[in-house]
């Protein structure tokens, strides 16, 4: 890739991965593009997080997010699948940039650029933002950088509060290692891979036995207000994997220890 990671960016590629034919773009302002592409990457690539638990950290180099999620067709956290609409925005000449942020679960704000969000200026200083990965959620929204009463984000218990100042690809890579490695992260404690559906939403979720790092599995469906589990073995987590995500990846029956 060039110094401008939008230069190079297979974006023939992208379009297909996502299925979006590229004719559906044509007409559209910059407003509807970003929410139109974001809509359906959204569908299309799963927030996950399998391979953390094999020892792999996760990257923001542009080269790495284009080979992982649109060649070999995987998916990502924030850092990843945020970054790949991104560069996907900048590809169209839409002027993207990260926003990083501090998570709250519930129990208070986390550390800073625990999150990033894809931001696109809209006129008289408001932000336009668009979220693909906020724990497999799609936010659409928009903020003021000059108003901190319009940074925070919420979706269902969970929200985030923004930096309004955005930040480079490279000032992600410490956070997201961290979120890879950290005995405190939620990333490096639990499994998840999740993807909308017409109805609702399909997800695989895993549990860690601390003691033996084994991983326990189940299917959560969510279809309007029907949700069902049912517990899965590994190989039956492999299947899902393939058939219901699109991944042709093997389910780790154990984790790697995080770092402390």
């Amino acid at each position: 890739m060039s110094d401008n990671p939008a230069v190079g960016f297979p974006l023939d590629d992208y379009l297909k991965r996502i299925g979006l034919p590229a004719a559906t773009l044509s007409g559209l302002d910059r407003g509807e593009t970003v929410a139109t592409l974001a809509r359906a990457q959204h569908r299309r690539i799963p927030f996950e997080n399998i391979d953390i638990h094999r020892g792999r950290v996760v990257t923001t180099d542009p080269a790495a997010l284009v080979d992982r999620l649109i060649h070999g067709r995987r998916g990502g956290i924030c850092y990843e699948v945020n970054g790949l609409l991104a560069l996907a925005l900048g590809a169209l000449g839409v002027p993207a940039r990260l926003y990083g942020a501090r998570v709250d679960p519930g129990a208070g704000f986390g550390l800073p650029r625990g999150h990033v969000a894809v931001g696109i200026p809209a006129g008289g200083g408001r932000v336009q933002l668009a979220d693909v990965g906020f724990s497999g959620e799609l936010i659409l929204g928009g903020f003021d950088p000059d108003l901190p009463e319009t940074w925070t984000m919420t979706s269902g218990p969970a929200r985030y509060r923004l930096d309004p100042e955005p930040v480079p690809a490279d000032g992600f890579a410490e956070m997201a290692r961290w979120q890879s490695t950290a005995a405190r992260s939620r990333f490096t404690g639990s499994v998840i891979c999740t993807l909308p559906t017409r109805a609702g939403r399909r997800t695989l979720a895993g549990r860690i036995d601390p003691a033996g790092r084994t991983v326990a599995y189940r299917l959560i469906s969510a279809d309007g207000d029907r949700r069902t589990e049912r517990p899965l073995t590994v190989s039956a987590a492999t299947a899902q994997l393939a058939g219901t995500f699109g991944m042709a990846v093997t389910a780790p029956s154990r984790s790697r220890p995080a770092q402390a």
